[in-house]
């Protein structure tokens, strides 16, 4: 039990820190976005599949995440979107949480209004209330990278180490090189079925 809460204290912190450069690398990147780049995302998730290279996956996934907040321009109010980013990178959960909120009740279909609330409550505890928005991104966007490894955490966190181990086998299918994948699916393997990788 004490690896696990070890493993979930650290992935928080992880997912934390990857947050805030995400949003950092949204602030400085250009923020117009057109159908032809939304498509984008699906040409860049399939090159992510056969990536040759961590160097490689690393900078693919960064295209897919830029592209994935960008796409909030033509979509909801980007003032909505900002202020709910300042929140969450002021530490300022709850109140992310409610931003986050009203943004998915202002556009449903919005995959990382759903993903960023999911993020928030994950760091709060939430982890029923992740789970649950976690599956809406997957109900959108069935091969989103975070929502996937994020549905793994909560699963090894509530020792559901079945369910945990289908997340990262399907991590590792979508994004080979995922350090995520690579560090908790042996454990996992090793857990369910009594072996290692």
């Amino acid at each position: 039990m004490r690896l696990i809460c070890t493993y979930t204290s650290m992935a928080k912190k992880l997912i934390y820190i990857c947050c805030l450069a995400i949003c950092f690398t949204l602030s400085i990147t250009s923020l117009s976005v057109s159908s032809k780049e939304k498509n984008r995302i699906e040409v860049l998730l399939d090159k992510l599949a056969y990536s040759p290279s961590p160097s490689d996956s690393g900078l693919i996934r960064r295209e897919v995440w830029s592209l994935w907040l960008e796409g909030y321009i033509d979509r909801t109010n980007k003032s909505k979107i900002d202020e709910a980013l300042e929140l969450f990178n002021a530490g300022k959960l709850e109140e992310a949480k409610v931003a986050f909120s009203e943004i998915i009740e202002l556009d449903p279909d919005y995959v990382e209004g759903w993903n960023k609330r999911a993020t928030v409550k994950f760091l709060l505890g939430d982890f029923y209330g992740s789970l649950k928005d976690i599956e809406e991104v997957l109900k959108r966007q069935p091969r989103h990278f975070g929502a996937i490894s994020g549905s793994g955490l909560i699963h090894i966190h509530n020792s559901n180490f079945l369910e945990a181990y289908k997340s990262y086998k399907r991590l590792t299918e979508i994004d080979p090189h995922n350090e995520d994948g690579k560090r908790f699916l042996p454990m996992l393997e090793n857990k369910v079925y009594g072996k290692s990788l």
